[in-house]
């Protein structure tokens, strides 16, 4: 099989993915907080929230190891291949056991965050449960990694779909049969297994010389793997305590029964923000690799300057659709228990598409092996997003920690994104001008539009289907006679046939 035709077949089935989860989301999240009740469901959430944490163990060498594992079977060089992936394999296993470490370090110092007996022992028995199954990922980690050096992200994206429909219906099935977390925990880590084993039988299919012990060699490249890494975990360290950290922060302050109503505003924003990844993802790193290889740097700034205007569209259409239909859709999708739901939507969604603007930026500084100014930067605005939220929280509620990730983001994507760009030889005037130019012209047309049909803007499936296909194709012209320009037309037109 050609590289081409992976790339296709990873890309078709990362989009099936994306598109399959964000329907299961629809479905269970209304049934779970129906069926749960808020207090039961928030606890599932926190326990998500923590054990979310225990990933950062991996400490950036997964995506690191199918990038080397990659340039090894590129060069043909099946020794270094074959050390890599020992290398890989006892590092993994070490993780697994730091995992099993910290999963009862967790348990055992639980009631120092969480005061209430009750909830105290259900959460314990959640990460007991949810922390062995973590574990077991690190334990099976290089097959994933292996299948990714392999460039079989197909072949991943068919597990995580079968995952994904198994795990759905079972959920449904146990909670409509009355049945709690408890049954739930099961379910989940019995998929997780079955999720695991399958991804172990695709890469023996793949690689069917594949060795985990007794070929490591001195010299090779697992030291520069892991110096790579160092800077791909302190990115995600950052993101950490932007995303992972505001749910223990506003359980600590408000309670439980105030999580549900964040993190479903928050999941909607983050379905947005895994269409934009699954569009401008892993396959911009490679092309800007290229480029940068060949030291174009004049065409690799170009490249990156349309990506950036494609990314800008794309996301100023998402955030203005949510602002405009997000409050009223989760009114109708989730009850009138989540008002305030649409309050963090209206919040975040700025700043969300602001940062998604600038998301080939990401794939720019890997592809230079710049990426640890990002994590810097990543790394501090982490820092202080979780000081500013325990000093909003505790004086505004758990709000406080949704305006600081706002001021946080507006600051690191207004200020701190722009320069580092313009430090690494990308024409700063050119790359605001690709970023305002449509954004604001999007911005104008999405305002006068909701001035138009604010009145019929109702917590209706209906209304908001008919409202929304409305909204797109207002937005269809905006692009075609507005944003686009004449070459930009006339490769839209090579694309659909039925403008020719």
């Amino acid at each position: 099989m050609s590289l081409l035709s992976k790339l296709i077949r990873g890309a078709s089935a990362n989009v099936i993915e994306h598109g399959l989860k964000m329907v299961v989301m629809f479905v269970t999240t209304p049934l779970m907080i129906r069926c749960l009740g808020k207090e039961d469901y928030g606890t599932w959430l926190l326990a998500g929230a923590i054990i979310a944490y225990f990933r950062l163990l991996d400490l950036g060498v997964s995506f690191a190891g199918s990038r080397f594992l990659g340039a090894a079977l590129g060069a043909n060089d099946r020794e270094e291949y074959q050390s890599l992936v020992c290398h890989l394999f006892r590092f993994f296993t070490r993780l697994g056991i730091a995992t099993l470490a910290l999963t009862l370090l967790a348990v055992w110092g639980l009631p120092f965050f969480i005061k209430d007996g009750d909830i105290v022992s259900t959460v314990r028995v959640l990460l007991a449960g949810l922390g062995v199954s973590t574990a077991l990922r690190f334990f099976t980690r290089i097959y994933e990694v292996v299948l990714k050096g392999h460039v079989r992200y197909d072949l991943i994206g068919i597990s995580s779909i079968l995952k994904t429909v198994v795990q759905a219906g079972l959920i449904i099935a146990l909670l409509l049969m009355g049945h709690g977390l408890m049954v739930l925990l099961v379910a989940h880590v019995l998929v997780d297994v079955f999720d695991q084993l399958l991804l172990v039988y695709f890469a023996k299919r793949v690689e069917k010389d594949l060795r985990l012990t007794g070929a490591e060699k001195k010299g090779s490249g697992a030291s520069e793997l892991i110096r790579y890494s160092a800077t791909a975990m302190i990115t995600n360290a950052g993101n950490s305590l932007r995303q992972g950290m505001d749910p223990m922060i506003i359980t600590h302050v408000s309670g439980l029964g105030s999580l549900p109503p964040y993190m479903v505003g928050t999941r909607l924003l983050g379905v947005f923000s895994d269409i934009i990844n699954a569009i401008f993802g892993g396959g911009l790193i490679a092309a800007f690799s290229q480029l940068y290889g060949r030291g174009d740097a004049e065409a690799l700034n170009q490249r990156f300057l349309q990506a950036i205007r494609c990314s800008t569209i794309l996301a100023m259409l998402g955030g203005c659709g949510l602002m405009l239909f997000g409050p009223a859709f989760i009114l109708r999708w989730v009850g009138p228990g989540f008002m305030v739901s649409g309050n963090v939507i209206l919040i975040l969604a700025p700043v969300t598409a602001l940062s998604l603007c600038q998301y080939p930026v990401w794939s720019l500084f890997y592809s230079q092996n710049k990426q640890q100014w990002l994590a810097v930067m990543t790394l501090v605005g982490g820092v202080f997003n979780l000081i500013l939220s325990f000093l909003l929280a505790w004086r505004w509620g758990w709000m406080g920690v949704v305006w600081a990730t706002c001021v946080e983001m507006a600051l690191a994507y207004g200020f701190g994104m722009p320069w580092l760009v313009g430090r690494i030889g990308v024409p700063i005037k050119r790359y605001f001008r690709e970023i305002l130019v449509p954004a604001v012209k999007i911005l104008v047309a999405a305002v006068f539009y909701w001035v138009a049909v604010r009145t019929f803007i109702l917590p209706a499936y209906d209304h908001l289907f008919l409202l929304g296909m409305g909204y797109l194709a207002v937005m269809a012209l905006v692009l075609w006679y507005q944003v686009f320009s004449g070459p930009e037309r006339i490769q839209v037109r090579k694309m659909i046939p039925g403008l020719r």
